[in-house]
């Protein structure tokens, strides 16, 4: 069965350089059928046909979108590799009784956790940060729309100057959090970010070193005790 991956550093017939694709995107298996079986890899998503997906069918003719605005055919991309699987058929076969000589590798994987962790914090920290922007914006926007009527109720008593102080507060709290929105995190920033996980989180046999399968290390030691491409154990 046919593997390939499809991202900046993928194993694709077409290259990618678009940033908003990751290094190792989506694997794409040949199901010899004429389907092939697509999942993601990247945190950014992969679509087909529009569709988001984990893991889904899809053919040839199938466009494949890649982070935010990469797409193309899935044709396009890993060619047609029928004629080529079933000109392999014999090696395929033969295969499986060399590799069962092998001797298993055992690595271990508890420096990955701290990789997710440290990963995961900072998306916590970011969106934490982007939250009380979102708050604070709100806050001041309706702080300023109160100003407004305050004006007309408190000029006929004298106190216009305190609906003014108010109006300016509001205004002035909005500057700030336009500034704070300027200081936030930017879209090159956060795949920059993501591209540093990639290339940490990748199974410990310095003889693989693909992309794991997991999304987090809770999954990781949950789902996989094995690496899915070399077949190394993992242990921690």
């Amino acid at each position: 069965m046919t593997e390939i991956i499809i991202g900046r550093k993928g194993t694709q017939k077409t290259p990618i350089s678009d940033p908003t694709v990751s290094r190792e995107h989506c694997k794409v298996t040949d199901n010899g059928d004429g389907t092939f079986t697509i999942e993601n890899l990247s945190q950014t998503g992969t679509k087909i046909d529009g569709r988001d997906i984990i893991r889904a069918k899809a053919t040839l003719n199938s466009r494949i979108q890649l982070g935010q605005s990469f797409s193309a055919m899935l044709v396009e991309l890993i060619g047609n590799t029928q004629k080529a699987d079933t000109s392999q058929v014999s090696s395929k076969v033969q295969q499986p009784t060399q590799s069962q000589h092998q001797e298993v590798k055992t690595y271990n994987i508890s420096h990955l956790r701290r990789v997710w962790e440290d990963f995961n914090r900072i998306n916590v920290e970011k969106a934490e940060e982007q939250r009380m922007i979102n708050l604070k914006r709100t806050g001041f926007g309706i702080f300023t729309m109160c100003a407004v009527p305050a004006n007309f109720l408190l000029g006929p008593i004298g106190l216009a100057g305190l609906g003014y102080a108010l109006t300016g507060i509001g205004v002035l709290g909005n500057i700030y959090s336009f500034v704070g929105m300027r200081n936030a995190e930017t879209a090159e920033e956060r795949q920059r970010r993501q591209d540093r996980f990639d290339d940490a989180w990748v199974c410990p046999n310095p003889a693989c070193g693909r992309t794991l399968l997991a999304k987090n290390y809770k999954l990781l030691i949950r789902n996989y005790q094995s690496c899915p491409y070399c077949k190394c154990k993992y242990v921690e």
